[in-house]
């Protein structure tokens, strides 16, 4: 049986790596680096599920949405929304979401295919008719050694730290990068008023200087008259 393809559209390569690891051996993944790429990579895979982070360049996770959307043949594809700025997502699309599914970072592996496995189950069996039944031999069930899942358990702590940690350090690295853009905007904005209220300045005293400059011709005027008088 072929593999489900899910389509990873996020700028970091971290959080696409991780991605790839976690749904390693469940799912062929595809990546993209941004909203753009992402929507040619869509056109040209029509995966069976989207996992997109909301903040990016080029297009954000909203505006690629709305692009897929507009795709024949990707109207319903699943698309689960990844962001550790939820209130930026909720700054374009008000709670409930009905587009699209949220998962908020970071998350942890078992989160991640959990709900994936929500949109893209496995096909149920299809149960097998008496008559064809009949026919099947009994095989006795074999005993099965089960080892200790402690070694398995410790593996699967680690990546799960390994994959909060990951998230963690992107989420911090991209509250800065947008704290440090709303701050700079501020300045602009401080900018932009002071500049304008150097401007209306200059302009009443630009107003000033030409009606000082007129009287002093008309002064000019009157002084001639009085010489040639």
């Amino acid at each position: 049986m072929t593999a489900k393809k899910v389509l990873v559209i996020d700028d970091s390569i971290m959080i696409r790596k991780m991605v790839k690891s976690i749904l390693a051996g469940k799912y062929e993944v595809l990546e993209a680096s941004d909203g753009k790429s992402g929507l040619d990579a869509a056109r040209r895979t029509f995966p069976d599920l989207i996992l997109l982070d909301f903040v990016m360049p080029k297009y954000n996770g909203y505006q690629t949405l709305q692009a897929i959307r507009r795709v024949e043949g990707l109207q319903k594809v699943p698309i689960i929304m990844i962001s550790g700025l939820k209130e930026q997502v909720t700054e374009h699309v008000s709670e409930p979401f009905t587009e699209f599914d949220f998962l908020e970072k970071p998350f942890e592996a078992d989160a991640l295919v959990s709900r994936i496995q929500n949109f893209l189950a496995p096909e149920p069996a299809q149960p097998v008719s008496a008559a064809t039944s009949r026919f099947v031999p009994v095989v006795p069930r074999q005993v099965q050694h089960v080892e200790e899942p402690s070694l398995q358990m410790i593996v699967n702590k680690l990546t799960a730290t390994e994959t909060l940690l990951v998230q963690g350090i992107e989420n911090l690295v991209q509250r800065e990068v947008v704290a440090r853009f709303n701050e700079l905007s501020t300045r602009i904005d401080h900018q932009d008023k002071a500049i304008a209220t150097l401007t209306q300045r200059m302009e009443k005293i630009s107003e000033q200087i030409d009606h000082q400059n007129k009287g002093l011709m008309m002064i000019l005027r009157e002084l001639k008259s009085l010489q040639n008088k």
